[in-house]
């Protein structure tokens, strides 16, 4: 069988299209904060348009997974038992989806920020300030930690602050979908 070398030249390109373009994904850019990466960027699209939207749907992905992270942990520190150990697990497993949301978060917001609209640029400082608020409750838990065992009550009540942290952020993702150019 023959391959038309036309065919073969467009998929040399689209390789290396997406090779640069992981390559420049993964370049840190002035972010702050997390830099997670286990977490690759989505597939780019044929327009601004579509990777906008791409990058979108997999922030929401990695936000329903931090989501649940923190709905299984308040969960589990509600129980008698609850120990260190469930603690220290919880609390990293949340931490890695709150890095991996960071990281697909920052390849969005590089996206929106294409757009050239003061729009869209205030609705990524407004969104990337939200998501630093929420590392500094990773830092003071850390903190604490650090100085001894967690009582149980602490750990419940860190625990429910990251769920309502979380749910405010997605709340005010979904508000500033579109001044991020994005159409649901």
């Amino acid at each position: 069988m023959k391959i038309k070398p036309r065919l073969l030249r467009r998929s040399r390109s689209a390789l290396l299209a997406l090779m640069l373009l992981s390559l420049v994904a993964s370049t840190p850019h002035g972010q702050t904060q997390y830099p997670g990466g286990a977490f690759s960027p989505p597939l780019a699209g044929s327009t601004l348009g579509a990777s906008l939207r791409n990058a979108a749907n997999a922030t929401q992905t990695q936000l329903a997974g931090l989501r649940s992270a923190t709905e299984n942990w308040c969960r589990r520190a509600q129980s008698v038992g609850y120990n260190d150990p469930q603690f220290r697990q919880d609390y990293d497993n949340v931490l890695w989806n709150f890095q991996g949301l960071r990281s697909q978060f920052n390849y969005l917001a590089q996206l929106a920020l294409q757009l050239g609209r003061s729009r869209a640029a205030n609705a990524v400082a407004e969104l990337d300030a939200g998501l630093n608020i929420i590392a500094e409750i990773f830092a003071f838990l850390e903190e604490e930690y650090a100085a001894g065992p967690l009582d149980s009550a602490t750990i419940l009540r860190a625990a429910r602050l990251f769920q309502r942290a979380i749910r405010e952020w997605e709340t005010d993702f979904r508000k500033n979908s579109s001044r991020l150019g994005l159409a649901w």
